[in-house]
This record gives structure tokens, sequence and C-alpha cells, in this order.
């Protein structure tokens, strides 16, 4: 099993080798391509996508194949030069030293957010990788100038080329190579928005036709040079139709195609021009793409939240409806069920009166009791059937005097009992309400204030208008303190409450004074 994992192991140091070695002779092609002033750095990109991407000892693998050039045999077949085995551990280390570097400080920088598209960890990408780049060149011409490759001229010479081509291969190879290399080694697989073959076709097509409109210009007349510079806007379109990872497709196409299309058509400007747009071409798409991904993770993520919302408001009125129904049948229950028993109590406290048996005192005391608690009953069944969600209002013609009187009727003879006064002022008015409901908030109103008022009070009941309202109104003497007792308002306040939300009318609370607006128009 041990065996059979180094096996494996060892298959993939191969293959990240082979691929290093190839990047390697095609940045060596032709002549614009030499390695020390290419514009197009095919092993510094490879390199940083190694070392980012590979796990553990697999990382050796540039290292190796840097070696490998000093081979004899593969030092001719990669147009190496003379002194190879020296001068290439040299750059062996300087190279390797170098971007190993970058990459350890790249990923102690981003950590986990390396792999997420976001302004913070592009630039930092950019920033890390343009001063490793600069570094390599310069180690690079010093390296070749002390070891009389070259001379301190030539030296200074191509060091911005260097430079620029490093960085351009850094930029545009690792954001694609790093997700395939981390596959293929089985570190983690492909993002799920990983560009399709049509959408390298799509840029390749578009790419295509912006460098024959170029250079095919500049053939046919060389007055038309500058529209070589429409070359560069590729990959900022794909950075904003896309996002990061079109952008990427688009700049690593346009940094490996424009230089042979540039030379094949007799690009006549200074190479070094073109590969600094190159770089800032593939900088500026890499932004741009990074921000059009932030805004659709964002969209995206505003979605996912916005139908959790929804599902999870679903989910809480289900579970309030279920709640709501319980509710209802639990109030009618306790009305219903109890009531029979309470006037089995009734009956028998009736029926221990009438043998006259029992102590007056302790009557006296179950028959309250008994009222107490029918009244109790009463009030959970009204609040049960004012329901705002259920009850729908029945609206007639009704005459003020009539309402009073009726009420009148009824709490003449208890505020008569309680030894309190009240005083219906007569109202000849007409108007639309539902007479049920209205006597219902009028009648708890009506019962507290005489409940509560002390002896020889007096209780008002009347109409009056306001503002074109129509307004019953209960007016008492109860004292500030006594008003709102504990444990009296029961279910009247929450009755009251019902009733003027379903008849959309205006609870009237002022001082010594209760009571019902009614709207103008019901």
């Amino acid at each position: 099993m041990i065996a059979k994992k180094y096996v494996g192991q060892i298959g993939q140091l191969a293959i990240l080798v082979v691929a290093w070695l190839a990047a390697y002779k095609l940045a060596a092609m032709a002549e614009v391509f030499k390695p020390f002033s290419s514009l197009w750095f095919l092993p510094a990109g490879v390199s940083l996508s190694i070392f980012l991407a590979a796990p553990g000892w697999l990382k050796l693998s540039p290292l190796i194949a840097n070696l490998a050039l000093a081979v004899p045999g593969l030092d001719s077949f990669f147009n190496v030069g003379d002194n190879a085995a020296r001068d290439q551990i040299l750059h062996a280390i300087r190279h390797c030293g170098i971007y190993f570097t970058a990459a350890v400080v790249l990923k102690k920088l981003l950590g986990p957010n390396m792999a997420v598209p976001n302004m913070r960890a592009t630039t930092t990408y950019i920033v890390v990788i343009t001063i490793a780049a600069a570094l390599s060149a310069f180690s690079g011409v010093s390296l070749h100038a002390l070891l009389d490759n070259i001379s301190w001229d030539i030296a200074l010479d191509i060091i911005a080329h260097w430079a620029i081509g490093d960085a351009v291969a850094t930029l545009v190879l690792p954001p694609l190579l790093v997700p395939v290399l981390s596959a293929v080694l089985g570190v983690k697989p492909l993002p799920p928005h990983w560009p399709s073959l049509s959408d390298w076709l799509r840029e390749l097509g578009i790419i295509a036709l912006a460098m024959g409109v170029a250079f095919g210009a500049m053939v046919i007349d060389p007055a038309l040079g500058s529209l070589w510079y429409i070359t560069l806007l590729p990959p900022i379109f794909a950075g904003v139709r896309k996002g990061i990872m079109q952008a990427a497709i688009s700049a690593f196409l346009i940094a490996s195609l424009t230089p042979i299309v540039a030379k094949l058509s007799y690009f006549s400007s200074e190479p070094l021009a073109l590969s600094v747009l190159l770089a800032i071409t593939a900088t500026a798409s890499l932004l741009v793409g990074t921000a059009v991904s932030m805004q659709r993770q964002t969209l995206e993520q505003l979605d996912a939240q916005n139908q959790k919302l929804e599902e999870s408001v679903l989910a809480r009125t289900s579970e309030l409806a279920e709640a709501y129904e319980f509710e209802r049948h639990l109030v009618r229950s306790l009305g219903h069920d109890l009531r029979q028993p309470l006037q089995t109590i009734t009956m028998l406290v009736e029926g221990m009166a009438m043998r006259k048996s029992e102590d007056e005192p302790v009557l006296n005391a179950l028959r309250q009791i008994s009222a107490t608690m029918s009244n109790f009953l009463d009030g959970v069944l009204n609040y049960a059937l004012t329901d705002p969600g259920t009850v729908k209002p029945r609206n007639t013609a009704l005459r003020a005097c009539a309402v009073l009187a009726a009420l009148e009727t009824i709490y003449l003879p208890i505020a008569e009992k309680r030894g309190v006064r009240l005083h219906v002022q007569r109202a000849d008015a007409e108007f639309q309400s539902d007479e049920v409901l209205l006597r219902q908030a009028l009648s708890n109103d009506l019962d507290n204030a005489i409940r509560l008022s002390a002896p020889n009070s007096t209780v008002s009941l009347r109409h009056e208008m306001r503002d074109g309202q129509h307004a019953f109104i209960v007016a008492d003497e109860i004292a500030v303190e006594y008003a709102h007792p504990p444990g009296t308002a029961g279910f009247g306040y929450g009755i009251i409450a019902r009733v003027c939300k379903v008849l959309n009318a205006t609870r009237i609370k002022e001082k010594n004074i209760r009571g019902i607006l009614l709207p103008a128009n019901p």
C-alpha cells in the first residue's frame, strides 16, 4: 500500500517536471522568446503555480526540472548555452528560491481567502508577484554578468524585459494553472464555475478577430499601426462580462498570442513597450474581473439569503397558523367545556339555598365565585368570537338612541345594585355599524366603569360627534390609582381592541373616559 502511494507521487512529480520543461522549451522556440528577453516567461508562471498548488515534496519539481537542464544532451536541446551545469545550478537555486518565497508569502498573507475572488486578495497577489518578478530579473541579470555570460551593459539593457516577462507570466498563468494542478494532484476539485471549452473558444475567437483587424491593418498600411492597441481590449471586456476566470483566460491568450502575431506581422515598435502594455492589460483585467466576480458573488449570496428567508417565512407562517388554530380551538373549548360543570355548581348552590340548611355567607361566597367564573367564560367566548381574522362586520343602519337604550336596560339594574348612578344622554343620530360588536365593546367599558366605581359616584354613557365621526363615550369618576387595578382587565380590553380592529374604529382612552370612535365610512 505504501509502495503504491509513493509510485503515484513519483508519477505526479514526473508530470510536474515535464510540464515545467515543456514551458521552458516553448519560451525558447523563437528569437522573440529567448529566455533572457522573453515577452512570455512561461517557466516563471509554471514555477509559481506549482509552489502554490503542489503538496509536500512535490514542490521540488521546479528545482528538479531546472537542474535537469544541466544534464548533458538536454542542455543543447533546450538551448541553455555553455557552462550549463554551473550556471543552471545557480539559476535553479535563484529562480526557485524567489518564487517559492513568493508562494509562501501569498499563502501567509491571504490564507484561505487566496482562492476567493476579492479585491484584497487580487491586489496583494499583484503586488507580491511584481516584487518577485523584479527580484528575479535583477538577480538573474546580475548572476549572468557575474558569471561573465553577458556584459553589465547588456544586463542593464535586458533587465526590464526580464522583469516584465516574469510579471506577465506570473499574472496570467497561476489563476488558471493552480486550480488545474490542484485537481490533477487530488488536492481539491475544480471550482464550480470553471470555464468550459466553449468559454475558451469564445475568447479565442474574439482575440483572433481583434488581432486580425489590428495587425492586418498594420501589414496593409503601416500608418494604421496604432490599431494594434485594440488587441488589449478583449481581456477587459471578458472581465466585465464574466468575471475573474474569463478575464484570466483572455489575459492568458492575449499574452501568449500577441508576441507571436507581432513577430509574424513585422511589428516594428519596441518589444518592451508591448510587454509593458501586456502586463498592464493583465493587471487591469484581473482587477476588473475580480470586481465583477465579487458583485456576482454578492448577488448570489443575496439571492440565497432571500430564498432562505422566504422559506423561513413560509415555515414560520405555517407554524403560526397551526398555533393560531390551536389557540382558537383551545379558547372555544375552554368556554364551552367548562360552562356545563359551572352551571351544575350554580344549580347545586341554589339547591342548597332552598334547603336553608347551609350558612348564608358561605352560599353568598359560592354565588360570587360562580358569577366570577361565568363572567370569565363569557369573556373567553366573546374574545374568541371577535377574532379579526375570521369575523366580518355586518354593518346595518343604526340609531344612537336605540343602542344607548339597550345598554341602559341591561346596566341600570347592575349600577343601582352597586349604588352607582348611571346617566345615559339620549341622542338621535344615525350611522352604519355592526350592532352586536358595537354593543359588545361598549358593554365591556360600561361594565368596568360600574364595577370599579365607588358607591354614590356617577357613570355616564353618551354619543357625540368628533370630526364628523360617531363617538360613544363612557365617563366615570374613578380615581387614577384605581382605574386599572391588577387583574381586573380580564378579556375586556382584548375584546374591545379586537372589535376596534374589525370595525376599523379608533379606541378612545382619556382621563376618566373610555369609548370607541367609529369610522365615517365603514
